[in-house]
C-alpha cells in the first residue's frame, strides 16, 4: 500500500472518532475583541470537527487551564466567553488562553488535546486629549509683530494605543477674541501672534485652546488660556488740551483757561515728564516739573505765543507739544482794540454806525465816552452806541473809553467816508512782513500772526508747498510728517483772510539737514568738467585759427612809421650780393592809398608799404 493512501486512512479515522481535533488539522485558534466588549459576551467558538458517524464524538469536555481570570467556556458549547473587562489602553492588548479537551470516549485516540487560543484586544477610541493643566495664563506686550511666538507651554496626551485614536491636532476656538492669536502648525503646541493687540483698547481676554484625536468618532478637549496685555511705550505724552491761554497771573503765576497746564504719559506707564518752554518771547517765562508757568523779567510781555513741550525723563525725544497763547488784559476791557465803520453819503442823520462794547470781570456798570472835538458823531454813555450827527465829509480817527469807576480803558474808532482810500484799505495785517524759522526736532516751526481791525476771527491758508507743510486755524506753522524737502531756505506764502479782505506775508524757513543729492551733485561735476573741456577746446581753436590768418593773411607791404615826415626806409638783403631796397620811395601816395584812417602827426600806426628790387633777383629780408 501506498504510503499517501495510510495517511488518508489515519485522517479519516481521526475525524470520525478523536472529536478533539480542530477543523482543517489546526493546531492553534485565533480571536479578537475590542477593549469594550463586556463581560459574559462570547469572544469566539472553537471550531471543532464535527462527529460524523456517532455521537460520541462530539460528546467532549472543555475546560480552561490558563488564562482562565479572563474567559471561559461556555457550559454546554464550544464558545468561549469574557469573564472581565479589557482595557488595551492600561496593557491588556493581547493575551493566550489554553483550553483543555477531553473526549469522552477514553479508548480513541486523541481523548484529550490542548488548544492554545490567543486573543488579541482591539484598541477603541475611548479616551479624549487631557491637557497638562485645567486652564494656562500668559503675559502678552502689546504691538507685537504678527507670528510671534508666545506661549507654548501646553500640551494634551491621549491614552489611546499609538495611532489615529491618540493623534492630536490643536486649535484656537472661534471666539470673540480668537483673532487675536493662532495655532499656525495644528501638529504642535505654539501659539502665535494673529492680529495687532493694542494695550488701549484690551487691557485682558481670553480663548479656548480645544485639543482633538483623530478616532472615529473624534474625541475633544478644551481649556482656557487667560491673556493680560502688558503695556509698552510706544505713545508720546499727551497734553489735556492742545491749547492753553493765560488771560490773567496770581502771585506771579500764569493762570490758564481751560485749565491748569498738566500731561501724562501716553501708555499709562506712569513715565517721569518733564516741561519746557520754546518760540518767540518764551525766553520771558520758566516752567516747573508741575506745570506752572511764571514771568522770570521784569517786564514780561503782554501778549505772545509760544510752546510747551512735555517729554518723557529717560526718553527726551519722545515729547508732545501744546500751544501757549498769553493775553494778560486788566479786569475791564474792549472786545477789540480796534474798531472801524464806513459811513455813506446816504446814511441817515441819527443812526447807529456801530457799537462799542467793553467787559468787565467784576460787571460793574461802564461809562462810555469819547475823546475827540468831533461835532460828527456822539456816543451813549451807558450802551456805547456811536451815533451819527453830521454828515462825514472826511476819514476821522477817534478813540473812545470805557469806565467802571476805578479803570480806564480806551479803543480806537476808525470812521471812513464810503469813497475814501481808507475803505479800500485791508483791514488785516501781519505782525512782520517777512518771518525766518528753523527746521528743529519738533515738527512744529513757529506762528504766523495777523490781526484784523474788525475783530473777527482769521482764516490761515498757506499758498505753496502744501505737501511738506501747513498752517492751522491758528497760525502755526508745521513740517508734515510725508515732507520731503529739497530746499536750503524754503520760502512759503501763507495769507490771512478775513472775509473778503486779507494780508500776505512770507516765511523763510531754514533747513539745516539740506544737502545736494548724490545725483545733483554727480551732474553738476559733469556738467562742470564738460564745461572746462569745451573751454579748453575752444582755446586751442581760436589759437590756431589766429595763426592760420596770420599766416594766409600777412602782408609784405606793411611797416611801421613813426612820423609823417618819415621819406622811407632802406633795407639791405642778407646775401652776399648787396642788393639795396627802398621802402616807401613814394610815400605820400603809399600811405593814403593804404591807411583808411585819418593821419596822425604822432605815435606808431599801421601803413602799407611798398619794396622796390633793384634787378638782382634777390628776396630780401625785412626787419622791424
Amino acid at each position: 500500500m501506498k504510503p499517501y493512501l495510510g495517511l488518508t486512512i489515519i485522517l479519516l479515522l481521526a475525524r470520525t472518532y478523536h472529536t478533539c481535533l480542530l477543523k482543517n488539522g489546526m493546531s492553534s485558534v485565533y480571536l479578537s475583541a475590542f477593549e469594550d466588549l463586556k463581560p459574559g459576551n462570547v469572544i469566539g467558538t472553537l471550531p471543532f470537527e464535527a462527529a460524523e458517524t456517532s455521537k460520541e464524538a462530539s460528546d467532549v469536555e472543555l475546560r480552561v487551564v490558563k488564562g482562565n481570570d479572563l474567559v471561559d467556556v461556555k457550559p454546554g458549547s464550544h464558545d468561549l466567553i469574557l469573564k472581565k473587562g479589557l482595557d488595551r489602553d492600561e496593557g491588556v492588548g493581547k493575551f493566550e488562553a489554553v483550553v483543555e479537551c477531553r473526549s469522552s470516549n477514553l479508548d480513541a485516540d486523541f481523548s484529550q488535546l490542548n488548544i492554545s487560543v490567543f486573543v488579541t484586544v482591539k484598541d477603541i477610541n475611548d479616551n479624549a486629549p487631557v491637557f497638562d493643566s485645567a486652564e494656562y495664563f500668559v503675559e502678552i506686550k502689546e504691538e507685537l509683530p504678527t507670528g510671534t511666538i508666545v506661549f507654548t507651554d501646553f500640551e494634551a496626551t491621549d491614552n489611546d494605543q499609538p495611532g489615529p485614536n491618540s493623534f492630536v491636532q490643536y486649535s484656537i476656538v472661534p471666539g470673540p477674541h480668537s483673532h487675536f492669536l493662532e495655532i499656525p502648525d495644528p501638529f504642535k503646541p505654539v501659539i502665535t501672534i494673529k492680529d495687532r493687540i493694542n494695550y488701549e483698547e484690551i487691557k485682558k481676554f481670553s480663548v479656548e485652546i480645544e485639543a482633538r484625536d483623530q478616532g472615529e468618532p473624534s474625541l475633544a478637549s478644551k481649556v482656557p488660556l487667560h491673556v493680560t496685555v502688558v503695556d509698552v511705550n510706544d505713545l508720546l505724552p499727551k497734553f489735556k488740551h492742545s491749547h492753553y491761554t493765560a488771560k490773567t497771573q496770581k502771585n506771579g503765576v500764569l493762570v490758564f483757561e481751560p485749565e491748569a497746564i498738566s500731561a501724562q504719559d501716553g501708555d499709562r506707564l506712569n513715565a517721569s515728564l518733564i516741561f519746557s518752554l520754546s518760540g518767540e518771547l518764551s525766553e520771558h517765562f520758566a516752567i516747573d516739573n508741575d506745570g506752572s508757568i511764571r514771568s522770570i523779567t521784569s517786564n514780561p510781555p503782554q501778549r505772545a505765543t509760544f510752546f510747551v513741550t512735555a517729554a518723557e525723563k529717560d526718553d527726551p525725544e519722545r515729547s508732545s507739544t501744546a500751544i501757549l497763547s498769553i493775553r494778560l488784559q486788566p479786569s475791564l476791557a474792549f472786545q477789540h482794540n480796534t474798531y472801524s465803520t464806513t459811513i455813506s453819503p446816504s446814511t441817515p442823520i441819527g443812526s447807529t454806525v456801530i457799537t462799542v462794547t467793553a467787559n468787565s470781570e467784576t460787571n460793574a456798570s461802564l461809562t462810555y465816552s469819547l475823546l475827540a472835538d468831533t461835532n460828527t458823531v456822539s456816543i451813549d454813555e451807558v450802551s456805547g452806541n456811536v451815533v451819527l450827527r453830521k454828515k462825514l465829509e472826511k476819514p476821522e480817527t477817534l478813540n473812545v473809553t470805557a469806565s467802571d469807576g476805578e479803570n480806564v480803558v480806551s479803543t480806537t474808532l476808525h470812521l471812513m467816508t464810503a469813497n475814501s482810500e481808507e475803505t479800500c484799505r485791508t483791514p488785516v495785517k501781519f505782525e512782520k512782513f517777512e518771518y525766518r524759522m528753523t527746521i528743529g526736532k519738533l515738527n512744529v516751526l513757529g506762528v504766523v500772526n495777523a490781526t484784523s481791525r474788525t475783530g473777527n476771527k482769521l482764516t490761515y491758508i498757506l499758498m505753496n508747498m502744501n505737501n511738506d507743510f501747513e498752517v492751522d486755524t491758528n497760525g502755526v506753522v508745521k513740517l508734515l510728517p510725508k515732507a520731503h524737502l529739497q530746499c536750503k531756505t524754503c520760502e512759503l506764502i501763507v495769507v490771512a483772510k478775513d472775509g473778503t479782505q486779507m494780508a500776505i506775508t512770507k516765511v523763510n524757513i531754514d533747513n539745516p539737514s539740506f544737502v545736494l543729492h548724490s545725483t545733483t551733485t554727480f551732474a553738476l561735476l559733469i556738467m562742470i568738467i564738460l564745461c572746462l573741456i569745451f573751454a579748453m577746446l575752444a582755446i586751442l581753436v581760436c589759437r590756431k585759427f589766429c595763426e592760420k590768418w596770420k599766416q594766409g593773411n600777412r602782408r609784405s607791404s606793411i611797416c611801421w612809421l613813426n612820423g609823417t615826415t618819415d621819406t622811407g626806409i632802406s633795407i639791405t638783403t642778407t646775401t652776399p650780393i648787396n642788393s639795396r631796397y627802398v621802402v616807401n620811395s613814394e610815400r605820400d601816395r603809399c600811405y593814403e592809398s593804404k591807411s583808411p584812417g585819418p593821419k596822425r602827426s604822432q605815435g606808431a600806426h599801421l601803413v602799407p608799404v611798398t619794396v622796390v628790387s633793384d634787378g638782382s633777383g634777390a628776396s630780401p629780408t625785412v626787419y622791424f
